[in-house]
Parts: C-alpha cells; structure tokens; sequence
C-alpha cells in the first residue's frame, strides 16, 4: 500500500512524459527519483523548464534525485514505479518488468492524456497566444487541455484507487481511469489513422480527401482494429458506425482543443518519426491478434 503522506516515486526515463509527469506528482508531494542515462544525468543537473503552451505558464522543476545504475533499483524501495521510456532506447530497460519479478498484482498500464515535447530540440510551428520565444528555451512544451492529464487502467485495483488520489493532490492535472477496452478502443485505432496521415503527407484535417481511396483503406484499417476482442463489445458497436468522417472530425475537433500546438505539426514529429517504430509495433500486434 503506498504511503500517500509521504509517497516515494521512481521514474525510469527523463524525457518530456517523464519530466512532466514528475513535477505533477512532485506538486502533490510526492518525492520523485528518476534513472536515467549518464548523459541524461548530466542535464538534469540543471532547473529544468517547462512551459504549458495552453495557459503560457513556464514552471522551474528541480526538486528530484537521480541515478545512472539499474541495479541500485534493488536496494531501495518505491511505492510506484513509472516506465516511460520507450523500448528502442535504452536497452538495459528492455526486460524491465519480467526481470523485477513484480506479480501482476502491482502492475497495470499507463499513459499520458496531453501532448509533450521538447522545445530546445523540437522546432514545431505554434499559435498564438504562446510564446515561441519561451517555448525555445522550454525543456518541454506541453497542451494538458483534454481534462485527462494521466490514463490509468483499472486493471490493479489497489492501484486505480490510490495513484488518482495521489496525482491529483497536484491541482493543475487530472488522472483518469479507463478499463483496458476503452483503452484499446480508444488509442488503438489511432495507429491505423497515423498511417493513412502519412501516407497523406499529414495535412491539416480541413484538406483531408475523405473519399480518396487512402482514406477510405486507412477507415477500413481501423475498423478492423475497433473490431478486435481486446476493444470489447463496445469496439464491435462502435465500429458499425465508424465512417469515412469520423476520424477526421475527430482531428478536426483535436487541432482546435489542443491549440496553441499545431496538432499535425506535432502528430508529423511524434507519431511520424520519434516512435513511428513503436506505432509500428503496436499496429503489428493488432495485425496479430486480428489473426488468432
């Protein structure tokens, strides 16, 4: 059971997901530890930056530790501990959780609702009223404006009724919980769609061709994912009503609630290319399970 007086949080991975969602659980007082790469360790010797392009707030976030040795996981211990780095870049993580020997009962799945990016890296074109300048000097830019800051599954009961208390201590975020269906139902699809967009050149959704043949094979695609038994009675339903429309209607509704973030801008840097090799992945294992 984690201490909510004094929780005690480890991150493995630094990157933009890791470091906002550390400073949401450092504001709801939780002491946050991240391990990282050597080099990583090297940068987070400095304040680091954030700026919520959606409310132009720039936050300094300084207050965690870190370390560069997987094996120092051992002797300690962690009310909860976080994976957010991907699977392609650091490869002592790569195994992580068949290693720990953690019981399914302490493991659950997780992701961010908001959109996060590095802007000293990332040169991504942006709306008023935000700042370009402070995005630049930002060691992330983030929109948190789609009320659901943190997706946890209800997999783990202990877990979903005590990490949304924790997280949400912090008042500027919101965790929520959805089952693993709605989960998959909700975020699977999408791989479908990230390919039809590039395939498209990723255009804004106002000039989307919903009759072209691309788009109509990339509708097709994701109804066959929303019709996989991972996504539930639900996905089947909802798949008898999914159209040429409904994704980019979706999009459209996306790239006005998202905004100042060009949401195409950053869907071509993120899903196009930073883990378009895990988007892969996922779309393969859709492919897979459409077969057994």
């Amino acid at each position: 059971m984690a201490n909510l007086r004094n929780p005690t949080v480890l991150i493995i991975g630094a990157g933009s997901m890791g470091l906002v969602t550390g400073y949401h659980l450092c504001l709801a007082g939780a002491q946050v530890t991240y391990l990282v790469h050597p080099k990583r360790a090297e940068e987070l010797k400095s304040t680091q930056f954030l700026y919520r392009l959606d409310t132009q707030d720039i936050h300094e976030y300084k207050s965690y530790s870190y370390f560069t040795d997987p094996s120092s996981i051992l002797s300690s211990t962690y009310d909860y501990i976080l994976i957010t780095i991907d699977v392609f870049s650091w490869v002592p993580e790569i195994g992580f959780l068949e290693k720990s020997g953690l019981p399914n009962g302490q493991v659950t799945s997780a992701g961010l609702g908001m959109e996060a990016y590095s802007g000293k890296t990332a040169s991504l074109p942006i709306y008023s009223p935000a700042n370009p300048e402070l995005v630049k000097k930002a060691d992330v830019a983030y929109v948190d404006s789609m009320g659901n800051g943190f997706l946890l599954e209800d997999h783990v009961t202990s877990i979903s009724t005590s990490f949304p208390m924790l997280y949400n201590a912090c008042g500027v975020s919101n965790c929520v919980i959805w089952s693993p269906e709605q989960t998959a139902l909700t975020i699977f699809p999408m791989f479908a769609v990230f390919i039809g967009l590039e395939l498209l050149g990723w255009p804004k959704t106002k000039d989307i061709d919903t009759q072209s043949e691309v788009w109509q094979l990339t509708t097709a695609a994701a109804r066959e994912v929303q019709m996989l038994n991972v996504c539930g009675e639900s996905g089947t339903q909802t798949a008898k009503i999914t159209s040429e429309d409904t994704f980019s209607q979706t999009f459209a509704y996306l790239e006005e609630k998202l905004r100042p973030l060009d949401f195409q801008a950053f869907n071509r840097f993120h899903h196009g290319g930073k883990v378009v090799e895990q988007d892969r992945m996922h779309i393969d294992r859709c492919i897979s399970q459409g077969l057994n």
